[in-house]
């Protein structure tokens, strides 16, 4: 008895660690922003994981300067998230890890562009899945917001793909 709780412990401690994300639809993980970028002041940067996200997308050229009567004014939103099933786990848990299974949670990202007293609302879904697999324990792909980030440049850059 005291056998099998242990392996359980170690077993569930080892799937913790055991996760990855990925982006969906594959185009948005290589897309390249080409156009000239629009400068954009962000009002309320305490929002931490938002404003990395926004910043890391790289779909606007970020400026510190509030009196800059070019840039528009961005109003981030806190990130909302539903969460998936996690029904799936059973079946990687049972075959101890070596059947990857995704977890599509659904994250909604929203700001509002201000731009000379015009106020244009923006929400994107960010489709960030977490796959978990034994053998992500050995990779590196465990950094959520640079993974919204393209999300999002895709979503911004590419909404044809919305769909898809």
């Amino acid at each position: 008895m005291r056998k099998t709780l242990f392996f359980l412990f170690i077993s569930s401690t080892l799937f913790i660690s055991c996760y990855s994300y990925k982006v969906f639809p594959e185009e948005y993980r290589t897309i390249k922003y080409e156009a000239k970028k629009k400068l954009a002041y962000i009002i309320n940067p305490e929002l931490r994981p938002e404003y990395e996200i926004f910043s890391s997308s790289g779909i606007f050229d970020l400026t510190k300067d509030s009196l800059d009567t070019t840039a528009l004014k961005i109003k981030l939103c806190p990130l909302r998230k539903n969460i998936a099933c996690g029904q799936p786990i059973m079946a990687s848990a049972l075959t101890l890890g070596q059947l990857p299974v995704y977890l599509p949670d659904r994250y909604f990202y929203r700001f509002d562009q201000v731009s000379s007293g015009d106020t244009l609302s923006r929400e994107f879904e960010l489709r960030v899945a977490t796959r978990f697999w034994f053998w992500d324990m050995f990779k590196f792909k465990k950094q959520f917001k640079k993974y919204a980030a393209l999300a999002l440049r895709g979503k911004f850059l590419k909404p044809e793909l919305i769909n898809n």
